[in-house]
C-alpha cells in the first residue's frame, strides 16, 4: 500500500492544527501516521501541541518547505517512507507558505510518491477572510485557489448574509473546491472524497529536527517572498504567567503601534501552581487552555514590522 500525502494549509491562525488534532482523534486514529510540520520562525509551538495527542512531529523550522529547504523536505519525506512506511503523511505548511509551491514540492519528490497526494485542504478563517484577502492577496488567494477542500472556521461569528458573501468570494477564486462550513467538530470526512485503505491499527513516534548539514544535497533556492512581508519573533524562558497577565499583554499589543502589526501569536507558558497555559492569538481574539508540562515557556509571534525588542520585554 502506498503512503498517502495530505496537505493541510491555511493562513496564520486559521485553525490548521485544530483540524489535524480532530483528524488524529477520529478519522485517522487507527492509521500509522507521520506529520511534517513547518513553522515560520525558529520556535515551534504546534509540535508541542500535537505531541499532547501522542503524535510526534518531524519539524522543519529554519525555513519554508516550498523554497529554501526544498532539498531537506524531499529528503525528510523519503526518510519517513523508507524507514517507517506510514499509511499517511500529513504536511502542515507555514501559514505564509504558497500552497501551489508546496504541492509542487510534493510532486517533485519522486514518481512513486508524486501521484500520492490525497487531500489538499485549505483552512480559512471566515471571520477575517475579507480583511486578509484585501491585505495579503498573494498568499491568501494562492491558498484558496489551490485547495481541493476549503474548511471554513469561525463561521458562527458571522450573520448568514455575511457568510454567504465570503463563500461567494471563495467560489470566485476557486469554483471547483468543496466548501465545508460546519464547525470542525461536526465535519465527517468520511463523506468527502478521499481513499481510505486498510488501516494498520498502529501508531508510531518520530522526533527529529532537521539539520541542514544532515542533508548535503539539499539546495538553497531563492528566499521566499513571505520573508519580505512577514517577520517573526520567538523565545523561551522560565517566566511564570497568569491568564490575566496574558490578557494584559495582548491588550497592549492591540492598543499600541510600537509592537508592530501582530497577526498571530501562540505559545505554551508556565502558569502558577505548576500549571501550563496554551494560548492562541489572532487580531481581536485570544484563547487559552491548560497544556501538558513543558521544559520551558515557548512563545512565537508573527506579523508585519514587528518590534522584536519590545516583544522580548513583554514576554521574556
Amino acid at each position: 500500500m502506498k503512503t498517502k500525502i495530505d496537505i493541510i494549509s491555511g493562513f496564520l491562525g486559521s485553525g490548521k492544527t485544530t483540524l489535524i488534532k480532530k483528524l488524529m482523534d477520529n478519522e485517522f486514529k487507527d492509521e500509522k501516521i507521520a506529520i511534517i510540520e513547518n513553522e515560520f520562525g525558529e520556535i515551534s509551538i504546534d509540535g508541542a501541541i500535537l505531541e499532547a495527542k501522542n503524535v510526534d512531529i518531524k519539524e522543519i523550522n529554519s525555513g519554508c518547505i516550498c523554497c529554501s529547504l526544498v532539498g531537506d523536505f524531499k529528503e525528510a519525506i523519503k526518510e519517513i517512507v523508507d524507514n517507517y512506511n506510514p499509511d499517511r503523511i500529513i504536511i502542515e505548511p507555514s501559514g505564509v507558505a504558497k500552497l501551489s509551491d508546496v504541492i509542487k514540492a510534493c510532486r517533485g519528490i519522486d514518481n512513486d510518491l508524486g501521484d500520492n497526494i490525497n487531500m489538499v485542504i485549505t483552512v480559512v478563517d471566515a471571520w477575517k477572510a475579507k480583511m486578509y484577502l484585501k491585505n495579503f492577496g498573494e498568499f491568501y488567494k494562492d491558498q484558496i485557489r489551490n485547495g481541493k477542500i476549503i474548511v471554513l472556521t469561525r463561521t458562527q461569528r458571522l450573520e448568514s448574509d455575511r457568510l454567504e458573501e465570503i463563500i461567494n468570494s471563495i467560489k470566485f477564486i476557486n469554483s471547483e473546491a468543496t466548501i465545508i462550513k460546519e464547525s470542525i467538530d461536526e465535519i465527517n470526512f468520511n463523506n468527502i472524497e478521499y481513499i481510505k485503505e486498510k488501516k494498520s491499527a498502529e501508531t508510531f513516534k518520530l522526533v527529529h529536527r532537521l539539520n541542514l548539514k544532515s542533508y548535503p544535497k539539499a539546495r538553497r533556492e531563492k528566499k521566499h517572498s513571505a520573508d519580505n512581508i512577514f517577520s517573526s519573533w520567538g523565545g523561551e524562558s522560565l517566566k511564570i504567567f497568569t491568564e490575566k497577565e496574558l490578557e494584559s499583554i495582548f491588550e497592549k499589543i492591540e492598543d499600541k503601534d510600537e509592537y508592530g502589526i501582530i497577526l498571530r501569536a501562540k505559545g505554551i507558558v508556565k502558569g502558577k501552581n505548576e500549571k501550563w497555559i496554551e494560548f492562541h492569538y489572532v487580531p481581536m481574539e485570544l484563547n487559552m487552555s491548560l497544556a501538558k508540562v513543558q521544559s520551558s515557556s515557548k512563545v512565537c509571534v508573527i506579523g508585519k514590522g514587528i518590534n522584536k525588542d519590545k516583544l522580548q520585554s513583554l514576554f521574556l
